[in-house]
């Protein structure tokens, strides 16, 4: 089995997406518009990490992961077959979160990939498809220290039909100055990198280390939930001699940016949405606290809930979740709940406006 594909994945939503103008060379992506829903499995419009979220599409497909040795395919059956420049062949390869690629007398990379395609064959389907590196850029920073910058592609892909259009992999681009604070240094480029894998069914971590992950390598638009812990260094590919990351530390992340309340794999949230957050590590994220506590988060989703994120907006969800698992509250008139007396790794805190009192 292997785990579903990963998004920032929402349940219910109502919104319209203004997205911005793509390059000539890529067809521009329509607006979205997703109508609310719960989520309910395979036949779910909403992705299972997130409604509206920039994830990478090949066709209308969602995925998360590719192994680059072609071995083997990926959930949704995409295997890659290569990769393709000026007519040569290359074995492609991604160490940490650089992408390479080798043939008998030459080495790609940087920007010796631009105009390269992978080369993806869709072992369910038998369709086949081709993703083109579009730009290859040394800018993007990363949200904790040390801030220094990293590699970036953007990337577009096609079928093998002589007409076909190129298109957005990551078609779904956020604002460039994310609402947690953090600035993605292009909106419309992904960060490959290896070490970790994720269940995006069960929104788990189910790999730490390149030895566990193998081959393996996470394609993660900006925006998405797995851009959000590469960034902020809870990846393998990113963490620190200083300050590592552990499987708990990673997944309670994960969660908390999904709003995986229940620990379920069920999340509650919707891309865009203000928050602030702070890790017993001392870690927090660079927007300022906001005024209403939201939650205390273990690598097994909510250890307890005040004022939910979503609370009292357009996408409250609080029918769902209280539907779903019920949550004590953090803060009661005999004490409150912390990160230091509840062992939990992460807090978080929003602007959203907290419920009446009945």
């Amino acid at each position: 089995m292997h785990p579903r594909a990963l998004s920032l994945s929402l349940t219910p939503l109502l919104a319209l997406l203004a997205l911005p103008t793509l390059p000539a060379c890529v067809d521009e992506p329509a607006t979205s518009s997703v109508t609310a829903s719960v989520k309910g499995g395979n036949n779910d419009p909403c992705p299972l990490t997130g409604c509206g979220t920039n994830s990478p599409f090949l066709g209308p497909t969602e995925f998360h992961e590719l192994d680059s040795s072609g071995t083997l395919a990926n959930a949704e059956g995409f295997r890659v077959v290569g990769l393709l420049q000026n007519g040569v062949s290359y074995v492609p390869s991604v160490t940490g979160a650089l992408l390479t690629a080798k043939s008998p007398n030459k080495v790609l990379a940087g920007q010796g990939l631009v105009g390269a395609e992978l080369q993806i064959k869709n072992d369910i389907t038998k369709e086949a498809f081709y993703i083109r590196i579009d730009r290859v850029v040394q800018a993007q920073q990363f949200w904790r220290a040390p801030l220094d910058t990293f590699e970036t592609y953007e990337l577009s892909w096609r079928t093998d039909a002589p007409s076909t259009h190129l298109q957005a992999v990551c078609n779904n681009p956020p604002d460039r100055l994310d609402s947690e604070g953090g600035v993605y240094g292009d909106v419309m480029e992904a960060i490959l990198f290896t070490g970790d894998r994720y269940d995006a069914t069960k929104l788990t971590v189910t790999a730490t280390t390149k030895k566990q992950s193998g081959t393996w390598f996470n394609i993660a638009c900006a925006g998405n939930v797995m851009s959000k812990l590469f960034l902020n260094r809870h990846t393998d590919a990113s963490q620190t001699a200083a300050f590592p990351t552990n499987l708990e530390q990673r997944q309670a992340m994960l969660k908390m940016y999904t709003s995986d309340l229940c620990g379920t794999g069920q999340a509650f949230t919707v891309q865009g949405t203000p928050l602030h957050w702070v890790s017993s590590a001392g870690w927090s994220s660079i927007a300022g606290n906001y005024p209403n506590n939201e939650a205390l988060w273990t690598s097994r989703g909510a250890v307890c809930l005040d004022t939910h994120r979503l609370n009292n907006t357009f996408n409250d969800m609080s029918s769902q979740y209280n539907a779903a698992c019920t949550l004590l509250p953090c803060t009661t008139k005999t004490g409150t709940l912390t990160l230091a007396n509840t062992g939990a790794y992460l807090q978080t805190s929003s602007p959203a406006i907290p419920s009446p009192i009945p």
